[in-house]
């Protein structure tokens, strides 16, 4: 596969991967160095088919998107932006996003995704925090309104949309059908950023998160080694363009694999909707979040004809063992979850070539230096719990791992402690490389001189059949330093009741330590969720 240019792989003797060593040139650059290579070699192989819930279906070939990259980094030429500036873009999932990436690509200009359902506000600060030079918006909603308004209280003037002009924006897709198809290689290197994301911003403002050309390589091996990518794969994976998982699950590591995509571009998730193009196109992996799973269960995956999916992985918000097991219920396949930080990319994945353990986040990817930190700076042995942390080689930056804060030199200094990247979040491993998440360590239950990882709880009360999800968390306690509370949203046809809250205290506590008990159990109708999809644990009060 393409991906193998840059890599030297080594394998045991069952052929599961053991190392695998980087190399690139110091001017490596995806646009030029992978897609554009593709393009020669597979000129009309499917690089990504494209279809919205209109029923609106574009093919694109390999060359379709050399073609479209070079027009479109033309057009960016011709509008006078210059290598660094940036470009922002608010598009969805549609197709434009990935010809536009590519061109900034190209050109080293530095590409800032954003969510399409942000507030003016929200719109204004990262435009003026990003020093944004332009703005592509997708035509759909209130979206455009939104990014004129926010434009206009900060000076910017060069709004375009996407497929058709509207009020105060130009038609970006009417400029690049006009383009020239050709464009000489601009100079540019490794270490260059070309990606700008913001974080979520719930302590202070957001930062802007930068990406270098050379982030894209790790991904191959996330794409390879847990979703099962190759040159006959057709994946399917959700995620808005504006988040980071979006380049190794439907970009860069699918296309070292020479992998075909299939985007389903859709304003609000239909199970129903989705499953059917699933069926219909006889799609062969998937990639998607726990909640996505739970809502394709209800469905039901076993009404449809699924068996072309030979790989289901999961990502993006820690797994319960009922949604595993339903899935292997209704599609007589297991769920492959992996460990990913928008910081550093995949760490760690079970996959079919490295194994697979349940309860375990996966083998650690042989990509990073990952360690466990105990509290006493010591490092871990197998079992013993700690943070999970990544190590440099030499002082040097492990390739994949975040660049630095946009313009944010106090965020930068604290990245590194010496050699030690600290990724906040806390597990064990054992013997054989498996890691195993426990949570944010600011968000373990630290009760009666204990740690508990809130996912055990949860994954324990989603056994009972009354439960859809539930939220663990440590409420402050004057004995026990905190107690723990446990939050319930019930299945459809369940009514909550003292009976029903006793018999889930009973069927859990029965079942657990006893520093690990739930004191107290509330339900709720709803969880709030964040842009991504994942439940906001600090949504309610402790006091």
């Amino acid at each position: 596969m393409f991906y193998e240019r840059f890599y030297r792989e080594t394998f045991d003797e069952a052929g599961v991967l053991q190392s695998a060593t980087l190399s690139y040139p110091d001017d490596y650059n995806f646009a030029y160095d992978v897609l554009d290579p593709l393009a020669e070699l597979y000129p009309n192989k499917l690089a990504m088919l494209w279809r919205n819930a209109a029923g609106v279906e574009r093919r694109l070939t390999f060359s379709d998107f050399r073609r479209l990259s070079n027009q479109a980094a033309n057009v960016f030429r011709s509008l006078g932006l210059e290598k660094g500036d940036v470009v922002m873009v608010s598009l969805k999932t549609h197709y434009e996003f990935w010809y536009i990436a590519l061109a900034a690509h190209k050109l080293g200009l530095l590409l800032s995704p954003v969510f399409h359902l942000l507030s003016v506000d929200d719109f204004a600060y990262r435009m003026r925090k990003s020093h944004a030079k332009l703005f592509i918006s997708t035509h759909e909603g209130d979206t455009p309104r939104r990014v004129r308004e926010a434009a206009e209280s900060i000076g910017l003037s060069a709004l375009y949309t996407v497929h058709k002009a509207l009020p105060g924006f130009r038609n970006f897709t009417e400029l690049v059908e006009a383009a020239p198809e050709q464009l000489p290689r601009v100079p540019t290197r490794a270490d260059e950023p070309i990606l700008l994301y913001f974080t979520s911003g719930t302590t202070g403002e957001p930062k802007g998160v930068l990406h270098d050309h050379a982030f894209t390589l790790p991904t191959a091996l996330g794409s390879r080694y847990m979703q099962d990518a190759s040159p006959d794969t057709l994946h399917f994976a959700t995620g808005n363009t504006a988040w980071e998982v979006v380049c190794g699950t439907k970009f860069y590591g699918h296309w070292f694999c020479e992998a075909s995509l299939f985007v389903y571009d859709y304003e609000r998730f239909h199970a129903e909707e989705v499953l059917a193009q699933l069926e219909a196109l006889r799609v062969t992996s998937i990639m998607a979040q726990p909640t996505v799973y739970r809502q394709l269960l209800e469905v039901g995956m076993d009404g449809y004809d699924l068996s072309s999916i030979t790989c289901f992985a999961v990502g993006g918000e820690k797994l319960t063992q009922d949604v595993s097991d339903a899935v292997y219920r209704q599609t007589g396949q297991v769920l492959y979850e992996g460990y990913a930080q928008s910081e550093a990319g995949l760490i760690a994945a079970n996959s079919k070539n490295m194994g697979r353990r349940e309860g375990s986040m996966g083998r650690i990817l042989p990509k990073y230096h990952v360690e466990i930190l105990k509290d006493d700076g010591s490092l871990a042995e197998p079992g013993e719990h700690g943070e999970i942390v990544i190590l440099a080689d030499r002082h040097q930056r492990p390739v994949g791992l975040l660049s630095g804060y946009f313009e944010d030199p106090e965020a930068d200094a604290g990245l590194w402690d010496g050699d030690i990247f600290h990724t906040g979040d806390e597990g064990y491993r054992d013997a054989d490389g498996f890691l195993y998440y426990l949570g944010r360590a600011d968000g373990l239950i630290k009760t009666r001189g204990y740690r508990v990882s809130p996912f055990e709880i949860e994954n324990e009360l989603s056994r009972h059949k009354s439960v859809y999800e539930a939220l663990a968390v440590g409420a402050p306690d004057a004995r026990y330093g905190q107690h723990i509370r446990v939050y319930v949203r019930l299945a459809d046809g369940i009514s909550p009741s003292d009976t029903l809250r006793e018999e889930l205290l009973a069927f859990h506590n029965e079942r657990c330590s006893g520093f690990k008990k739930i004191k107290a159990l509330e339900f709720v109708s709803e969880f709030q969720r964040n842009s991504n999809g994942k439940i906001i644990r600090n949504q309610f009060s402790l006091e």
